[in-house]
Protein backbone atom coordinates (compact mmCIF):
# COMPACT_ATOMS: atom_id res chain seq x y z
CA UNK A 1 0.00 0.00 0.00
CA UNK A 2 1.49 3.15 -0.91
CA UNK A 3 1.29 6.51 0.66
CA UNK A 4 -1.07 7.97 -2.24
CA UNK A 5 -3.33 4.89 -1.41
CA UNK A 6 -3.49 6.06 2.32
CA UNK A 7 -4.66 9.51 1.67
CA UNK A 8 -6.94 8.32 -1.10
CA UNK A 9 -8.47 6.01 1.54
CA UNK A 10 -8.10 8.89 3.67
CA UNK A 11 -10.03 11.12 2.18
CA UNK A 12 -12.98 8.84 1.93
CA UNK A 13 -13.47 8.27 5.10
CA UNK A 14 -13.52 12.36 5.86
CA UNK A 15 -16.20 12.52 3.62
CA UNK A 16 -17.97 9.66 4.77
CA UNK A 17 -17.83 11.51 8.46
CA UNK A 18 -19.16 15.47 6.48
CA UNK A 19 -15.29 16.26 7.53
CA UNK A 20 -16.02 16.22 11.11
CA UNK A 21 -13.26 14.64 12.85
CA UNK A 22 -13.22 16.54 16.36
CA UNK A 23 -15.34 14.47 18.68
CA UNK A 24 -15.81 15.36 22.33
CA UNK A 25 -14.01 13.32 24.69
CA UNK A 26 -14.39 12.11 28.35
CA UNK A 27 -11.81 14.20 28.97
CA UNK A 28 -14.01 17.41 27.91
CA UNK A 29 -17.33 16.10 29.46
CA UNK A 30 -14.89 15.87 32.48
CA UNK A 31 -13.97 19.39 32.31
CA UNK A 32 -17.46 20.70 31.80
CA UNK A 33 -19.43 18.99 34.79
CA UNK A 34 -16.71 19.52 36.57
CA UNK A 35 -17.15 23.34 36.03
CA UNK A 36 -21.15 23.10 36.00
CA UNK A 37 -21.09 21.33 39.48
CA UNK A 38 -18.51 23.98 41.09
CA UNK A 39 -20.74 26.46 39.95
CA UNK A 40 -23.55 25.35 42.66
CA UNK A 41 -20.91 24.48 45.27
CA UNK A 42 -20.41 26.71 48.38
CA UNK A 43 -17.43 27.98 48.15
CA UNK A 44 -16.14 26.16 51.10
CA UNK A 45 -16.88 22.96 50.02
CA UNK A 46 -15.73 24.13 46.06
CA UNK A 47 -11.66 22.31 46.98
CA UNK A 48 -13.49 18.94 48.43
CA UNK A 49 -13.58 17.62 44.44
CA UNK A 50 -10.62 17.85 43.37
CA UNK A 51 -10.25 18.15 39.51
CA UNK A 52 -6.48 16.00 38.89
CA UNK A 53 -8.07 13.48 41.02
CA UNK A 54 -10.99 13.46 39.02
CA UNK A 55 -8.22 12.99 35.35
CA UNK A 56 -6.01 10.75 37.08
CA UNK A 57 -8.71 8.50 37.58
CA UNK A 58 -10.30 8.92 34.03
CA UNK A 59 -6.97 7.90 33.08
CA UNK A 60 -6.44 4.95 35.16
CA UNK A 61 -10.05 3.98 33.24
CA UNK A 62 -8.73 4.79 29.43
CA UNK A 63 -5.88 1.88 30.63
CA UNK A 64 -8.86 -1.42 30.27
CA UNK A 65 -9.80 -1.63 26.58
CA UNK A 66 -13.41 -1.88 28.02
CA UNK A 67 -14.01 1.86 28.37
CA UNK A 68 -13.24 2.74 25.26
CA UNK A 69 -16.74 1.25 24.67
CA UNK A 70 -18.39 3.80 26.75
CA UNK A 71 -19.71 6.75 25.93
CA UNK A 72 -17.30 9.90 27.04
CA UNK A 73 -20.42 11.85 28.20
CA UNK A 74 -21.09 8.59 30.64
CA UNK A 75 -17.54 7.84 31.65
CA UNK A 76 -17.29 11.34 32.78
CA UNK A 77 -20.12 11.43 34.72
CA UNK A 78 -19.48 7.80 36.26
CA UNK A 79 -16.27 9.26 37.29
CA UNK A 80 -17.43 12.45 39.03
CA UNK A 81 -20.38 10.83 40.52
CA UNK A 82 -18.15 8.37 42.41
CA UNK A 83 -16.11 10.83 43.17
CA UNK A 84 -18.73 13.16 44.92
CA UNK A 85 -20.20 9.68 46.15
CA UNK A 86 -17.07 9.11 48.11
CA UNK A 87 -16.39 12.98 49.39
CA UNK A 88 -20.02 12.62 50.89
CA UNK A 89 -21.12 16.00 48.69
CA UNK A 90 -24.44 15.19 48.99
CA UNK A 91 -25.48 18.52 48.17
CA UNK A 92 -24.43 17.57 44.29
CA UNK A 93 -26.50 14.47 43.98
CA UNK A 94 -29.06 16.75 42.38
CA UNK A 95 -26.42 18.27 40.30
CA UNK A 96 -25.89 14.97 38.94
CA UNK A 97 -28.97 14.03 38.20
CA UNK A 98 -29.77 17.04 36.08
CA UNK A 99 -26.28 16.36 34.62
CA UNK A 100 -27.85 13.04 33.52
CA UNK A 101 -31.27 14.40 32.63
CA UNK A 102 -29.74 17.18 30.29
CA UNK A 103 -27.02 14.59 28.46
CA UNK A 104 -29.96 12.18 27.86
CA UNK A 105 -28.11 9.01 30.11
CA UNK A 106 -29.87 6.23 30.79
CA UNK A 107 -29.87 5.32 34.34
CA UNK A 108 -29.13 1.87 33.91
CA UNK A 109 -26.04 2.97 31.32
CA UNK A 110 -24.85 5.49 34.17
CA UNK A 111 -25.02 2.57 37.16
CA UNK A 112 -23.50 -0.17 34.54
CA UNK A 113 -20.34 2.15 33.69
CA UNK A 114 -19.96 3.48 37.30
CA UNK A 115 -19.55 -0.57 38.98
CA UNK A 116 -16.97 -1.05 36.20
CA UNK A 117 -15.67 2.25 36.86
CA UNK A 118 -15.74 1.47 40.40
CA UNK A 119 -13.60 -1.93 39.95
CA UNK A 120 -11.63 -0.35 37.49
CA UNK A 121 -10.26 2.41 40.61
CA UNK A 122 -10.39 -0.56 43.13
CA UNK A 123 -7.97 -2.53 41.71
CA UNK A 124 -6.00 0.42 40.71
CA UNK A 125 -5.12 1.30 43.78
CA UNK A 126 -4.71 -2.02 45.28
CA UNK A 127 -1.72 -3.69 46.64
CA UNK A 128 -1.33 -6.11 43.57
CA UNK A 129 -1.64 -3.27 40.63
CA UNK A 130 1.47 -1.83 42.16
CA UNK A 131 3.73 -5.25 41.87
CA UNK A 132 6.40 -5.84 39.02
CA UNK A 133 5.39 -9.04 36.79
CA UNK A 134 8.76 -11.07 37.31
CA UNK A 135 7.81 -13.03 34.55
CA UNK A 136 10.27 -12.69 31.44
CA UNK A 137 9.69 -11.58 28.23
CA UNK A 138 8.81 -14.06 25.94
CA UNK A 139 8.82 -12.89 21.76
CA UNK A 140 6.64 -15.23 20.34
CA UNK A 141 7.05 -15.25 16.68
CA UNK A 142 5.80 -17.35 13.41
CA UNK A 143 7.99 -20.22 12.39
CA UNK A 144 8.60 -18.35 9.44
CA UNK A 145 9.83 -15.33 11.13
CA UNK A 146 12.08 -17.03 13.45
CA UNK A 147 13.58 -18.86 10.20
CA UNK A 148 14.28 -15.50 8.50
CA UNK A 149 15.61 -14.36 11.79
CA UNK A 150 17.78 -17.31 12.18
CA UNK A 151 19.09 -17.15 8.17
CA UNK A 152 19.74 -13.44 8.31
CA UNK A 153 22.56 -11.65 8.31
CA UNK A 154 21.06 -9.18 11.01
CA UNK A 155 21.30 -10.67 14.36
CA UNK A 156 19.60 -8.64 17.44
CA UNK A 157 22.45 -9.85 20.32
CA UNK A 158 21.53 -7.48 22.82
CA UNK A 159 19.29 -4.59 23.49
CA UNK A 160 20.38 -2.11 25.44
CA UNK A 161 18.31 -1.21 28.78
CA UNK A 162 16.16 1.61 29.64
CA UNK A 163 17.76 4.30 32.10
CA UNK A 164 14.51 4.60 34.66
CA UNK A 165 13.95 8.00 36.25
CA UNK A 166 13.53 7.32 40.23
CA UNK A 167 11.63 10.12 42.00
Amino acid sequence: MSAKDLMRMEKIVLEKVCWKVKATTAFQFLQLYYSLLQENLPLERRNSINFERLEAQLKACHCRIIFSKAKPSVLALSIIALEIQAQKCVELTEGIECLQKHSKINGRDLTFWQELVSKCLTEYSSNKCSKPNVQKLKWIVSGRTARQLKHSYYRITHLPTIPEMVP
